[in-house]
C-alpha cells in the first residue's frame, strides 16, 4: 500500500472523552499560531504571523500551504 492510499483510508479516530473538533485537529495537519498577551486587544491575546507546523513542529513566518519540511498539506482552519 502506498503512502498516498494510507493517508486516505486512515481516516479521524474519536478517543474516549474526546471532543470531536480536537480529534480533527489531531487528525489533520494545520498550522498553529504564536500568539501574544496584550491588554488593549479585545480579547487580550494577539495572533503572530509566525506558525508551527502541527505535523512536525517547523516555524514558519507566515501560513503556507505546504509545509516546507515535511510535506504536510494544511488546511484552512
Amino acid at each position: 500500500m502506498n503512502n498516498k492510499t494510507h493517508l486516505k483510508s486512515k481516516g479521524i479516530r474519536i478517543k474516549k472523552n474526546q471532543s470531536t473538533l480536537d480529534a480533527i485537529r489531531e487528525g489533520i495537519p494545520h498550522w498553529i499560531h504564536h500568539t501574544r498577551e496584550d491588554a488593549s486587544s479585545l480579547t487580550g491575546v494577539i495572533y503572530l504571523p509566525q506558525c508551527d507546523c502541527s505535523e512536525c513542529g517547523f516555524t514558519v513566518s507566515f501560513e503556507k500551504p505546504i509545509c516546507p519540511h515535511c510535506g504536510a498539506k494544511m488546511s484552512g482552519f
